[in-house]
């Protein structure tokens, strides 16, 4: 699996802040997790993640490999 696999497909996409930011805060209105939105380095949307260091999971699986260019 690749980074970008990991990091963009398949995850929610948002046209703009404000609309991930809505979504973030209707989750935990709910009872999420605290999301917070960021722009995606390979679609250049914007996605939600877990602020750095509070990830309520950990991925299985192997770490990435950078490959060579």
């Amino acid at each position: 699996m690749t980074e970008e696999e990991v990091s963009c497909l398949g995850k929610t996409r948002f046209y703009t802040r404000r609309a991930a930011k809505r979504r973030a805060n209707q989750i935990r209105r709910e009872g999420g997790p605290k999301f917070r939105p960021y722009t995606c380095r390979y679609c250049g949307l914007e996605h939600l993640g877990h602020r750095p260091g509070h990830a309520t999971y950990m991925r299985g699986g192997t770490p990435l490999q950078e490959t060579p260019q």
